[in-house]
């Protein structure tokens, strides 16, 4: 749990920040910092109040700077003037706020420094990449691998930046209205909360799901690429799993960026040498470094044997070490998306499933050994009646 500790003898400041904050936050009020536990990401707030006379306020915020590295310091204090504000910064603060702040200035305040911490000091779920210039076939392929993980337990977040609606949200059959853009206004006050209220889910998988264009059907304006990177980062520290499906993202740098925070990077071509020449000036513009480079994976999707472009030249083509092939069932895949019924929530998704699986490195279901003692016991049954 995330963890406010608030030096304070004041138990009114103390309820203050708690009732803002909500359930999800802990706020611990103590004197000083000697016993202080530091098990997770948090921050700590000083009450300019509670300092003795005899101290100096730049001086105790350095102790405390020393005495929880890595933590940011906000200071609660009375006095708001620009000198005193710049004093406390240049002490060490990360922020300020009014001692007497009303609960919706004190969370907007304290969740953006906490958004920070949890960017920084927290645990950052697993960030997978998926690229293709065939915009439908990516974002399948990445909504089942995002369906896949979900299935596996768990919490997994799917991120669809597909245009000019979203592929994932036909395919899932859901209704997303909660875009990009709304997420990037609402960062400063994001949290465990409001992302369970805004983000939609697939029912029948637990799967959050995010869309570039919030069921708007246009791309989202006055957002920047450091503003996506920086919502990518906050929500990997509230999930386990994050599937990005680049779709129709073009820009070099916001892909090159995303790439070095990934886990994984899947490009997506089916045996297709101009698909195949579309796959390698996406990748020729992102201009991956050396690192990213070595994370990369090529999903042959749609993929035959008897096609002569097989998957070897094509990773070669691309300059791309490993390479996994996808076989669909056309009619099975066209019929998934008409019917908003993904293929990985099917009782049987034959080869497809099985890939899937494999490029998410999720073993295969066991089969219930329950089921094959009921199916001995009714075929012993049935001997036993004929021979009756």
């Amino acid at each position: 749990m995330v963890r406010i500790h608030l030096l304070s003898i004041d138990r009114a400041l103390a309820q203050r920040i708690t009732d803002a904050m909500g359930a999800h936050v802990s706020v611990d009020m103590a004197q000083s910092l000697d016993d202080a536990i530091f098990d997770g990401p948090g921050i700590v707030v000083i009450d300019h109040a509670s300092i003795p006379a005899e101290r100096s306020m730049a001086s105790v915020i350095g102790e405390v700077s020393q005495a929880a590295p890595g933590r940011a310091v906000v200071l609660a204090t009375e006095d708001m003037y620009a000198v005193h504000v710049l004093q406390a910064i240049r002490s060490g603060a990360t922020d300020v706020m009014p001692r007497g702040a009303v609960a919706a200035e004190v969370s907007e305040i304290l969740s953006r420094v906490l958004n920070s911490a949890l960017a920084s000091q927290g645990r950052l779920g697993r960030l997978t990449l998926v690229l293709g210039t065939d915009r439908d076939a990516t974002a399948i392929l990445a909504t089942d691998m995002a369906l896949a993980h979900s299935l596996d337990g768990p919490p997994t977040l799917l991120i669809d930046c597909t245009l000019p609606s979203s592929t994932a949200e036909a395919y899932l059959d859901l209704k997303v209205d909660y875009g990009l853009a709304s997420a990037i206004t609402d960062i400063d006050r994001m949290d465990a909360s409001l992302l369970g209220d805004a983000l939609a889910r697939h029912e029948r998988s637990g799967l959050t799901v995010l869309t570039l264009d919030g069921g708007t059907g246009a791309e989202p304006v006055g957002i920047g690429p450091s503003d996506i990177v920086g919502l990518v980062q906050l929500l990997r520290a509230s999930c386990a799993h994050v599937v990005l499906c680049g779709g129709s993202l073009r820009n070099g740098g916001l892909l090159r960026e995303l790439a070095s925070q990934a886990q994984s990077i899947e490009v997506v071509c089916s045996q297709s040498i101009r698909e195949l020449d579309s796959c390698r000036r996406l990748l020729d513009r992102v201009a991956l470094d050396t690192a990213s480079a070595q994370r990369l994976r090529l999903l042959v999707w749609d993929h035959d044997p008897r096609i002569l472009l097989d998957g070897r030249r094509m990773a070669d083509a691309l300059d791309i070490d490993t390479v996994l092939g996808v076989p669909t069932d056309r009619v099975r895949m066209r019929n998934a998306l008409n019917a908003g019924r993904p293929m990985m929530i099917e009782r049987d998704g034959g080869q497809y499933a099985q890939a899937i699986r494999r490029a998410c490195g999720i073993s295969a279901p066991t089969k219930s050994n329950t089921f094959g003692i009921d199916k001995m016991r009714k075929a012993i049954l049935r001997s036993v009646e004929r021979t009756a």
